[in-house]
């Protein structure tokens, strides 16, 4: 049954490919026509390695080495914004400590200056106090000076009243308490 399936399978082949009792038929013009072929399949690859692998390859090549200078790139940076950010946090770091040292230099000169001029304060209040006592002190001269002055002149005046009138104790009791009156009118 099954030679009558690869017979009649034969018939409808032409001439050639299969001969009658075999599947494959290796005729010159077969194998030349598989020599064609092959010349065909192998020159289409050196075509294609030539005109589509090379430059592939070397697009490839070339992408390859972008990302790998990109990843370089990306990196240096990556190095570079951690060093910054190094730098920055140590400047702010510096900047406590300098805004500590401003402060405490500042609050040092402050209390140095408030020292000084409570110094100068109190020097400048003796100071006043000396001129003060001094002023009163000759104040108190010149009042017990113009006291002298005036006791002299009412003595003088009691003196000249006596002189022109001769008057009796009672009348000179009541110059004296007028002159010492006027004399208190006056001060």
């Amino acid at each position: 049954m099954f030679d009558r399936i690869f017979l009649s399978a034969a018939d409808n082949i032409p001439n050639g490919w299969v001969e009658a009792g075999s599947i494959l038929d290796f005729s010159v013009q077969t194998l030349a026509r598989m020599g064609i072929q092959l010349f065909n399949v192998g020159l289409l690859a050196f075509i294609l390695v030539k005109i589509l692998y090379n430059p592939v390859k070397n697009f490839m090549a070339n992408r390859a080495q972008r990302i790998s200078d990109d990843l370089d790139s990306a990196r240096i940076t990556n190095e570079q914004a951690l060093d910054i950010k190094a730098n920055y946090q140590q400047m702010m770091d510096n900047i406590d400590k300098e805004r500590e040292e401003i402060l405490s230099e500042a609050y040092r000169v402050a209390v140095k200056k408030s020292d000084q001029i409570l110094f100068d304060a109190q020097e400048e209040a003796k100071y006043l106090l000396i001129k003060a006592k001094d002023e009163i002190k000759m104040e108190r001269e010149n009042a017990a000076d113009e006291v002298k002055r005036q006791i002299i002149e009412v003595s003088t005046l009691i003196a000249s009243r006596f002189v022109e009138t001769s008057i009796d104790r009672q009348t000179q009791d009541k110059f004296i308490d007028e002159a010492l009156a006027d004399w208190s009118e006056q001060a």
